[in-house]
């Protein structure tokens, strides 16, 4: 029997859109398979849809990131896997993009993740389960990946301390969605 192909959407796709995913963008000319403007709600897409969202470098220029993950929660089936790319508050380039809304740290999405004290402050109906949070590149040299290793062992103190003196620039996570 043929395994069934996962569904994948790429968010904010660009003109690099994943291979075998959905791509949607809200530039109409760089061939997106769906034009949307992620700002709009509901997305174009049926209920529990998607096995998989990557959303690289397009969170940061959202309006209401409650409402995304709302939405994203909505399109994607149980058990889905969500992988965020996108700067980190103590990257320069976070905040010297005009069209950028947002800054991340380790713990933004800890409102969307039960068993968190922040996800106790009920922004949203939506849940997710963190897997994995990397802060800094993922590829990197003998000496950073050294200080990257023990910034992901303590992210919070980093950012609390040592952010803006060590600017990692960028952040990854991963993320299941939970259906009751």
């Amino acid at each position: 029997m043929k395994k069934p192909k996962e569904t994948i959407l790429h968010l904010g796709c660009g003109p690099k859109k994943i291979q075998g995913a959905v791509g949607v963008d809200i530039n109409k000319n760089i061939g997106a398979d769906v034009v949307h403007d992620l700002n709009k709600f509901p997305y174009p897409f049926k209920n529990n849809y998607f096995d998989r969202i990557i959303a690289q470098n397009i969170m940061e220029h959202l309006e209401n990131i409650p409402k995304v993950m709302e939405e994203l929660h909505r399109i994607c089936k149980n058990g889905a896997n969500l992988i965020i790319t996108t700067g980190h508050f103590s990257g320069i380039d976070s905040f010297t993009d005009p069209t950028h809304t947002h800054f991340f740290t380790s713990r933004t999405f800890d409102y969307f993740i039960p068993g968190t004290d922040l996800f106790e402050l009920q922004y949203s109906k939506a849940k997710y389960r963190k897997i994995k949070i990397q802060l800094g590149p993922k590829k990197s040299s003998f000496p950073l990946n050294l200080i990257l290793k023990l910034v992901n062992i303590y992210p919070v103190i980093y950012e609390k301390r040592f952010a803006f003196i060590f600017p990692v620039g960028v952040i990854s996570y991963e993320l299941h969605i939970v259906k009751d």
